[in-house]
C-alpha cells in the first residue's frame, strides 16, 4: 500500500468514475466527451498510476479555492460529476491562451473508492494525436468516445502520464498528492500549479529543516555503533553533510548518509533508523532541493574538555594564532594567546 499523512490508495482501491475531455492549443474550447460507461475494464492500470502518484509531494489548496469547490461537489452529488468535470476543463484549456508550447492531450476527473474513503484524481495526459480520436455521435447529440482505442493508447504509454493530483477533500480544507513529470526535484510546474490553485505543503527550506532532525535522531538513536567523533560535533557534521549534496531522493539516500555517517552509510540499523525518522518527520517521500547556503559555517564554535572547560572561539582566531588545538598526544591541549583578560570574574551560568 501506498501511503501519505491522509491519503490511502492500493491494488485493492477501485476506479468508480471516469471522464475525460480533449484539450489543445488549437481548439478554442474543450471537445467535451460523455463519461466512461464502465470505469473497471481498465481500473487496475489506473490505480497503479495513482499509486505513483501518491509518493509525489503534498500540497494544500488555496484559499477559496476554485478548484476545490468543484472537487468537493463532484464528490458529494453524483449528479454534478459530469458538470465539474466540464468546468475543469475548460479551466486548464485557458492555459493554452498563456502558452501555445504546452502539449495537447486530455484532462481527466477519476473517484477512487479506496477502504471506507473517497478521493478524486485529477490526470493530464499528454497525446499530439488527440484530435484524431475516434468518437461518434449519441442519439441526443453528446460526442461519445469510442472508449477501447482511446485508453489503449494510455495504457500503451506510461510516460503519457505528465501531470497528476490525488486529493482528499475535509470540509473546508483539501490536501492533494502532485507529481509533475516536467518539472524536477518534486515540484509542480507554475501552470499546473495555477490550474490547481495549490501552494506546496513545505516549502523546500522546511524539508530540509525536517531532513535535519531526521539524520540527527539517526544518530542518536545508534550511539552505540557511530564513531563518538561524529557525535561531539553532531548537528555541525550533520549540516555540512547536508550541505554537501544539491538534491536529496530518499528513494537513494546513499550520499547523504556517506557524508554523515562514513562506512556506516550500509548498515541496517542506519538505513531501517533512518527510513523511520523520514516518516516521522512526515518526508518519506519527499524529493528535496537543498537550498543554497541553507546551513552557513557558524560565526562561533565551542569545545568542551572532559574536565568540564569550555572554550567559544571562531576560525578567525584559529587563523589568527590566538588559540591553538594540539591533539598530537593523549593528552589534548588547547593554548590561548592574549594581551590582557576583558572578564576575571565569577561565573553565573550565561554569557
Amino acid at each position: 500500500m501506498s501511503t501519505t499523512e491522509d491519503i490511502n490508495i492500493s491494488q485493492i482501491s477501485t476506479v468508480e468514475r471516469v471522464i475525460f475531455h480533449i484539450i489543445g492549443p488549437d481548439l478554442k474550447a474543450p471537445t467535451i466527451l460523455t463519461e466512461v460507461e464502465d470505469p473497471s475494464v481498465h481500473s487496475e492500470f489506473f490505480i497503479s498510476r495513482l499509486i505513483e502518484t501518491s509518493q509525489g509531494t503534498s500540497y494544500n489548496f488555496n484559499p477559496a479555492s476554485g478548484v476545490h469547490t468543484q472537487i468537493q461537489q463532484a464528490l458529494d452529488s453524483p449528479h454534478a460529476f459530469v458538470d465539474c468535470s466540464q468546468i475543469l476543463a475548460e479551466r486548464f484549456q485557458k492555459l493554452y491562451e498563456s502558452d501555445k508550447r504546452l502539449i495537447p492531450g486530455v484532462l481527466m476527473l477519476l473517484q477512487i473508492k479506496s477502504d471506507d474513503e473517497r478521493y478524486a484524481a485529477i490526470i493530464k495526459y499528454d497525446d499530439i494525436k488527440v484530435i484524431s480520436y475516434k468518437t461518434h455521435q449519441t442519439e441526443d447529440g453528446k460526442t461519445k468516445p469510442i472508449l477501447n482505442l482511446i485508453l489503449n493508447t494510455f495504457v500503451q504509454d506510461k510516460k503519457a502520464l505528465q501531470k497528476s493530483a490525488l486529493i482528499k477533500i475535509s470540509g473546508a480544507t483539501g490536501k492533494l498528492i502532485c507529481i509533475d513529470r516536467s518539472e524536477k526535484n518534486g515540484d509542480i510546474t507554475e501552470k499546473f500549479k495555477a490550474f490547481l490553485d495549490v501552494s506546496r505543503e513545505f516549502t523546500h527550506e522546511t524539508l530540509t529543516d525536517r531532513l535535519l532532525t531526521a539524520i540527527l535522531n539517526t544518530a542518536k538513536s545508534n550511539k552505540d555503533i557511530v564513531s563518538p567523533a561524529i557525535i561531539s560535533s553532531l548537528k555541525t557534521t550533520a549540516k555540512e553533510a547536508i550541505s554537501s549534496i544539491k538534491v536529496f531522493n530518499p528513494e537513494h539516500p546513499e550520499n547523504l548518509l556517506a557524508a554523515m555517517f562514513g562506512e556506516l552509510h550500509s548498515d541496517e540499523k542506519i538505513l531501517s533508523s533512518f527510513t523511520k525518522e523520514l516518516k516521522k518527520q512526515k518526508i518519506g517521500t519527499s524529493i528535496i532541493k537543498i537550498p543554497e547556503n541553507h546551513y552557513p559555517k557558524p560565526t562561533k564554535k565551542i569545545k568542551e574538555t572532559y574536565e568540564g572547560v569550555k572554550v567559544i572561539y571562531t576560525q578567525e582566531h584559529i587563523d589568527s594564532g590566538d588559540i591553538k588545538f594540539d591533539d598530537s598526544e593523549n593528552t589534548k591541549k588547547i593554548i590561548v594567546s592574549t594581551l590582557q583578560y576583558i572578564v576575571d570574574d565569577e561565573f553565573n551560568g550565561k554569557f
